[in-house]
């Protein structure tokens, strides 16, 4: 049987270079896939001065410019090229 695939994006301040396996370990999604065949995907955003973003947030806001919500922006692009990796 297949896996499905969750993923799972840290907040501001939570990415794994300031919080290391905080997020996975508190959040329980890894005892949580292994108990439902799930494979849990978790990408990263960074702080960066250009494009704005000092707390590391995944960009729900628009820091990376007016479509930040849409298909073919970059955090999102980025994030399904890593789905496709993962074959999902």
């Amino acid at each position: 049987m297949p896996c499905k695939l969750v993923v799972a994006l840290h907040g501001c301040l939570s990415g794994q270079y300031l919080i290391g396996d905080e997020f996975p370990e508190l959040a329980n999604l890894d005892t949580y896939a292994d108990t439902n065949n799930l494979v849990i995907l978790y990408p990263q955003a960074i702080a960066s001065v250009l494009p704005y973003n000092p707390e590391g947030c995944w960009d729900w806001w628009g820091y990376d410019g007016p479509d930040f919500a849409v298909k073919g922006a970059p955090q999102m692009v980025t994030i399904m090229n890593m789905v496709t990796a993962l074959g999902a």
